[in-house]
């Protein structure tokens, strides 16, 4: 899950100096594949050691539709995606790249309940936890 060579600010300036885009996608084929979410959360599992069971019941959500996340046959929410992040013990790192390569919006600091989110997400904390923080200062849990 770890960016390729390029950053992304070379990347973006690359495509604006290219005359097309096949020469930019040509000259950036590798730069540019990615893992599924299913692969990523894959490999978050091994690197955690974690079962899909474990996974999923620890992610509150319901058991089916947690393994159709899990086998890539349903695309999560945001929210159904950052309960898999508490679950897998994600870091910030590893919980932004995975919003932003499933096309959410990253969490954001000056958001209110994303920097609640932001804040457990970097202490370490459960999912219960964050969900007694946000439910405390009156913010939607994750659910």
């Amino acid at each position: 899950m770890k960016p390729k060579g390029k950053s992304t600010e070379i990347l973006e300036k690359e495509l604006k100096d290219y005359a097309n885009l096949d020469g930019y996608f040509m000259e950036n084929e590798e730069e540019l594949a990615e893992d599924s979410l299913t692969a990523q959360l894959q490999s978050l599992l091994e690197a955690r050691g974690m079962t899909r069971a474990q996974a999923v019941r620890e992610s509150n959500l319901n058991e089916v539709y947690g393994y159709q996340i899990l086998s890539g046959t349903r695309r999560p929410s945001r929210d159904k995606l950052l309960c898999f992040c508490f679950a897998l013990k994600a870091t910030v790192e590893e919980t932004q790249s995975l919003l932003k390569r499933s096309s959410f919006a990253p969490l954001y600091a000056r958001n209110r309940r994303d920097s609640i989110i932001l804040f457990d997400l970097s202490h370490g904390r459960s999912l219960a936890e964050v969900n007694e923080d946000l439910y405390e200062r009156g913010e939607p849990i994750l659910e």
